[in-house]
């Protein structure tokens, strides 16, 4: 019986497996980030008796940060022959994949079947893939844009992601959630993700910046039909927490309502003291009970400012429990530490729900 391996062309022959076949990555913005969820091997067979104990998968990945790379491994949960190739579906990255600079897939008993990453000739990232890049006419402000088909005008989400973490699609999912096929049959919106880099985010005014020619596209896109300038919706984490805030805090009549996760306050000159200008904007602030990065404190404190102020406020302190259950780890130098309050935030839909519940200010409920 021939069990070798042999390549879909009828003339191949085993020897030239590996040159004749095409491998592509599939991969998702997952709680954890980007994780791949299988990779698809087209033009080779797979041999009988071949399956997720045959592989092994090791490699090297950076980290947030980090230029230095250190070593993973990772399990293979199945393998699927199919009619033209067959799929690897791995385990969970302990890294996220864009953190990922090098790995193979080996094979001990069918070598050919082995490859490496330089070997994948396409990376596909559902739901981030349809986002397009849209810069400024001086290209100084760059921002990601998910624009779905509509006859009908739709609110915006803005998207702040936190510093240095300009992979900002795959970073987390805070937003590409909102552009998923099943958020937006229940709740369809344009997506803004604006892209800033390091230098740029500590400088008070360019982010200053960033939120005018933000609301300058809305203004476009509310011109042709399709944005609702009444429905403008901020959102962020860390940074970009602290940018939603100082955004709403400079065009409170423009912002419907704003949900800050870790708001970085304390590292912003003004954002604090500016809070009863948008005392006319509802505000969520999110934070883990022991976030090591943005001391909660500062999420309790500026919600007692801005209560104080007169404002509509609801503060939101995980507790250690419900971030462990979320699958965070406690601990500055973990990847997934208790700085990473959108892994509770987003496991439940309420959030959305309040976020899109307002209209300038007045509650649609």
């Amino acid at each position: 019986m021939l069990t070798a391996l042999t390549l879909l062309s009828p003339c191949a022959a085993f020897a030239g497996a590996a040159e004749g076949r095409y491998i592509s990555a599939q991969t998702q913005v997952t709680k954890w980030g980007q994780m791949p969820l299988c990779f698809t091997v087209r033009g080779q067979r797979l041999p009988e008796g071949v399956g997720p104990d045959s592989f092994t998968i090791e490699g090297e990945a950076a980290g947030w940060g980090a230029a230095a790379t250190h070593p993973f491994s990772c399990g293979v949960r199945e393998v699927v022959s199919e009619a033209d190739g067959w799929r690897l579906y791995p385990e969970r990255f302990p890294d996220k994949y864009f953190y990922v600079r090098s790995f193979t897939v080996s094979c001990a008993a069918y070598p050919e079947l082995s490859f490496t990453m330089a070997d994948i000739g396409e990376t596909v990232t559902e739901t981030a893939d349809a986002f397009t890049l849209r810069e400024s006419e001086d290209h100084r402000v760059r921002a990601w844009v998910y624009r779905p088909e509509a006859t009908e005008t739709l609110p915006v989400v803005v998207v702040f992601h936190g510093y240095g973490d300009t992979s900002n699609l795959l970073t987390y999912r805070t937003a590409v959630d909102w552009a998923e096929p099943a958020r937006q049959a229940e709740r369809p919106c344009i997506v803004i993700a604006p892209t800033i880099d390091d230098m740029s985010y500590i400088n008070p005014g360019i982010r200053s910046r960033v939120f005018a020619q933000v609301l300058a596209w809305i203004d476009e896109m509310a011109a042709e039909g399709a944005a609702d300038p009444e429905r403008i919706y901020l959102m962020g984490n860390s940074f970009g927490g602290m940018s939603s805030i100082e955004m709403a805090e400079q065009f409170p009549e423009r912002i419907a309502a704003v949900m800050a996760l870790c708001p970085a306050l304390n590292y912003s000159q003004t954002g604090m003291a500016n809070l009863p200008k948008m005392k006319e904007v509802p505000l969520f602030i999110a934070q883990a009970e022991n976030d090591e990065t943005i001391p909660s404190s500062v999420g309790r404190q500026a919600a007692e400012a801005l209560e104080k102020a007169g404002g509509n406020v609801t503060l939101k302190i995980f507790s250690d429990a419900e971030m462990e259950a979320a699958g965070a780890v406690h601990g500055q130098e973990q990847t997934y530490s208790f700085h990473h309050v959108e892994l509770a935030l987003l496991e439940n839909d309420d959030y959305a729900r309040w976020l899109f519940s307002f209209v300038n200010g007045s509650s649609r409920q």
